[in-house]
């Protein structure tokens, strides 16, 4: 594609999707690579005609040494030689990956994409540019298809994600338009080492498979690829439409940490959308994408046994809980077990346990205190969290019941059974705090010696 021709194909594709309107401010993101240098010859050309200011950005990721500051003032020279503000920030980003235990690639893009939104933000521009070509998208439909990402990933790089005001105004061009356009413009660009090392997955996909894609099945994947996206997108869009109308039916109540799930009314669904409805839902809860082996995850969870349980990522987990499905946030509650000394108080989360001796036991009906028989209590005395296999015998019945049993009449939640403490004597469960009494410790005529329990939940 000459340099003109894609000068004017920038035009009419700008106006066709309204990328960029009269009288905004537009920041665009300038590596020094030759994609971004020409995207900036091109709205130079362009901003007068179209009636726009244009300013640029820089992020210096810090990982190549001289060369990343070599970058840093390539750009600087070149937005200076245009007339442009350049705006650049210096991260640190092998560190940043490290203590959030993340990739290079992905502290990287955090990093750049959040000092992008700070400056327009802070400076009023009306969006951020980025220089993706119609080879980054089909690269990215490669990547996502292998990583099994779903339907979302097979409609490649957004043209326009308005919820970042991130724009991609040459994602219609190929690589060689791009490269042909700087040739005959006699530009001049910095070439990324990192870009030619193919152990990074995205540069192998780039530098091997797609070349051999193209020698061997298709000489125009490129453009096959970006039909493809184009046809994905209107079926996500299609998709999203069902799952979003059927989220009255089926979610029960929704917070900001948690969502409850109908499971029949889910089940009675087609499989295909119990997934798609399942992936949305966890997009929008927890701003992630979910992969195809958490979407077996989160199939096997609906369809399993109460008490099924899975992490999807984080402290993003999802449990089975007989007729419900419970999508929750935050850490889960961890199993304790410590030491309990009578006449002395103790903190747990939510709630405080005292164990203390008194002169008689009075008639109370608060569920929260109860009285037992202190010769009946053998140590060690500890208060814990419930535990596979738990037994005691409810006040008022002769016959030993399992806990699992108990918390399911009581309709307790599976993830708040842990949160429930149990005062044990030698191993005997005395009291399931703020529940039920066991039998065997209650006081009678005979006892001599009383013990007050009492647990008080934090407000």
């Amino acid at each position: 594609m000459t340099q003109q021709k894609l000068l004017h194909s920038l035009h009419r594709f700008i106006l066709r999707h309204r990328l960029i309107q009269q009288g905004e401010k537009i920041l665009l993101a300038v590596s020094g690579g030759i994609d971004s240098v020409v995207l900036l010859d091109l709205l130079c050309e362009l901003r007068k005609s179209l009636k726009f200011d244009l300013a640029t950005v820089h992020c210096n990721h810090r990982l190549r040494g001289q060369e990343s500051d070599d970058d840093e003032t390539f750009v600087r020279t070149l937005a200076k030689e245009r007339g442009l503000d350049c705006y650049v920030t210096r991260v640190e980003t092998k560190i940043i990956a490290e203590a959030e235990k993340i990739s290079i690639q992905e502290a990287a893009r955090n990093a750049r994409y959040a000092f992008f939104s700070e400056l327009r933000r802070y400076h009023g521009f009306h969006k951020i540019a980025t220089a993706h070509n119609a080879d980054d998208n089909a690269e990215t439909i490669i990547f996502n298809l292998i990583r099994g990402t779903g339907i979302r990933g097979l409609t490649g790089i957004p043209l326009w994600r308005k919820d970042e005001a991130v724009i991609r105004p040459l994602l219609f061009a190929s690589r060689d338009d791009i490269e042909q356009y700087s040739r005959e413009r006699g530009l001049k660009f910095r070439e990324d080492s990192s870009n030619l090392k193919t152990n990074y997955t995205r540069n192998f996909i780039r530098h091997r498979l797609i070349p051999m894609m193209r020698e061997n099945i298709n000489p125009n994947l490129t453009a096959t690829l970006q039909r493809t996206s184009e046809r994905f997108l209107q079926l996500e869009a299609y998709i999203h439409s069902i799952t979003h109308s059927l989220s009255e039916k089926l979610i029960e109540r929704k917070t900001d940490d948690q969502i409850v799930i109908n499971l029949p009314q889910l089940h009675e669904q087609p499989t295909f959308i119990q997934e798609q409805f399942l992936i949305s839902t966890v997009r929008s809860f927890a701003r992630i994408e979910v992969q195809s082996g958490k979407v077996a995850t989160m199939m096997g969870i609906a369809h399993g046994e109460t008490g099924s349980f899975g992490s999807l990522s984080g402290d993003i987990g999802l449990y089975r809980d007989r007729d419900r499905l419970i999508l929750k946030k935050g850490k889960s509650d961890q199993p304790f077990s410590f030491h309990v000394e009578i006449n002395n108080e103790y903190s747990l989360n939510r709630s405080t346990f005292t164990a203390t001796e008194v002169t008689e036991a009075l008639i109370s009906t608060d569920p929260c205190v109860e009285y037992v028989d202190c010769d009946k209590l053998q140590k060690p005395l500890r208060l814990r969290s419930w535990r596979e296999g738990d037994w005691f015998v409810p006040f008022g019945m002769n016959e030993p019941k399992k806990m699992s049993d108990f918390f399911i009449d009581h309709k307790i939640p599976l993830l708040e059974k842990i949160t429930i403490p149990l005062f044990t004597a030698s191993e005997d469960i005395v009291w399931v705090c703020g529940l039920r009494l066991d039998d065997r410790y209650k006081i009678t005529s005979a006892t001599t010696k009383y013990i007050k329990l009492e647990y008080r939940m934090h407000e």
